[in-house]
């Protein structure tokens, strides 16, 4: 990677930044639409996992090595995407990532092996760690400042629709045609949308300052990282990111089926059905987030902090609860994790307002990492602890297999207080 970043002058004034005509709402649709195509791949592993278990004839902790290198890929690219997203642009960026998605989809479709199962869930995640840092660039180029954090919840909303997808329709797609045509088809469809991202997608608006001038004071990339982490505000962010966003993927990329199967009883049927309770959730949470709390400082970090306590609470009922949840206390659990999944997206609006605007691409990518971080942490742990403990009835396995977790999210949670922002008055 180049040493400098090319950076855009000083934020302007809100009177100054495009207005959001219908060409924004289009560029940002398109990538949206993308991102919402990278959360379908993203987390189709989670309701495939018990056909994936017998196509590659493994045990739950390859599995999760599965899902954790897949994360692990994502989580490691994520300064580098934010980073090129203010260099590059994302137009090139998105492009290049959908069709990385597009081959591990492919990959993933036709492979019988543990290794190739690894590489295509790896390249599905390269090609995903430049979706969501990237659409949110073109949020911060093409919407006024104030509406950054609306914009930015939208964006979380367009993902949980490819959640939608991936919960039901997949799991009726893949008992219906099978594991080929369906993995192939999801690969076919992404060549598609990165036909129509690199046709339709501009990285900023024509009467803006292109990015790519000679800029009147290169900044190193390790300037604009110190830059960034100093930021009180991007240190809150990355834990409510860490906490939020970390539990929700261990349900839905991952153990939501196993353990709604096993350790809870639940025919295969009603497992898509169940964890689209938390996707629903995550739609719900986005949206409030972006209609009620985006963009107002104080209320946002006593919100987040708030729902990331009902979280903590959530999952010692998990861990504490003798023998199988009741299935109204099933019902409000798969829905408050997904609101807790929709609720980090306010992560991202505390980012943005803790950095200047040419830095908005590092400072996402790095709060990012904080829930990403936690995913593949969840899931490591998650499957070495159902491996060693292997020979407990399945509920009291993924009780002691979720204690990790619980304690990520109280960990997380202590960090948000101690690190929250200071606000005047």
């Amino acid at each position: 990677m180049s040493e400098t970043v090319m950076t855009a002058p000083p934020a302007r004034e809100q009177g100054d930044r495009p207005s959001s005509s219908r060409v924004a709402w289009l560029v940002w649709g398109v990538g949206a639409l993308c991102y919402c195509a990278a959360l379908f791949h993203r987390a189709s592993l989670g309701v495939a996992a018990p056909e994936a278990l017998q196509r590659f004839e493994t045990g739950p902790a390859v599995l999760a090595l599965f899902s954790a290198l897949q994360l692990g890929v994502y989580l490691v690219l994520q300064v580098p995407s934010g980073l090129l997203a203010d260099r590059l642009g994302p137009r090139k960026v998105i492009t290049g990532g959908m069709v990385a998605m597009a081959v591990g989809s492919a990959v993933f479709a036709l492979t019988g092996s543990i290794i190739g199962g690894i590489a295509g869930r790896m390249l599905i995640g390269f090609g995903d760690a430049f979706m969501f840092t990237n659409v949110l660039r073109l949020a911060a180029h093409w919407f006024p400042p104030h509406r950054f954090g609306k914009v930015a919840a939208l964006t979380g909303l367009a993902g949980g629709l490819g959640q939608v997808v991936s919960t039901l329709p997949l799991g009726l797609a893949l008992h219906s045609v099978g594991w080929v045509p369906t993995f192939l088809g999801a690969a076919g469809l992404t060549v598609v949308l990165a036909v129509v991202a690199g046709l339709a997608i501009r990285d900023q608006p024509a009467n803006a300052r292109p990015e790519h001038e000679a800029p009147e004071s290169p900044e190193r990339v390790w300037h604009t990282l110190r830059h960034v982490v100093a930021q009180r505000g991007t240190k809150h962010s990355f834990w409510v990111h860490f906490v939020l966003m970390s539990q929700f993927l261990a349900v839905t990329t991952l153990w939501g089926g196993p353990w709604l199967t096993k350790s809870q009883g639940h025919g295969q049927a009603e497992v898509g059905s169940l964890l689209m309770l938390s996707v629903f959730g995550f739609i719900a949470g986005s949206w409030f987030a972006g209609q009620y709390i985006s963009g107002r400082p104080q209320r946002r970090d006593r919100f987040t902090l708030g729902l990331s306590s009902v979280v903590v609470l959530v999952w010692a009922v998990l861990v504490g609860w003798p023998g199988t949840l009741p299935m109204p206390v099933l019902v409000v659990a798969l829905v408050l994790v997904g609101v807790g999944g929709g609720g980090a997206m306010l992560a991202f609006d505390g980012a943005r307002m803790a950095n200047a605007a040419h830095r908005s691409g590092t400072a996402s990518g790095v709060v990012n990492m904080g829930g990403f971080f936690a995913a593949v942490l969840v899931q490591l742990l998650v499957g070495a602890v159902l491996q060693a403990v292997s020979q407990l009835p399945a509920a009291q396995a993924y009780r002691w297999a979720f204690a990790p977790v619980l304690v990520l999210m109280a960990v997380g949670t202590l960090a948000q207080w101690f690190r929250r922002p200071v606000r005047a008055g």
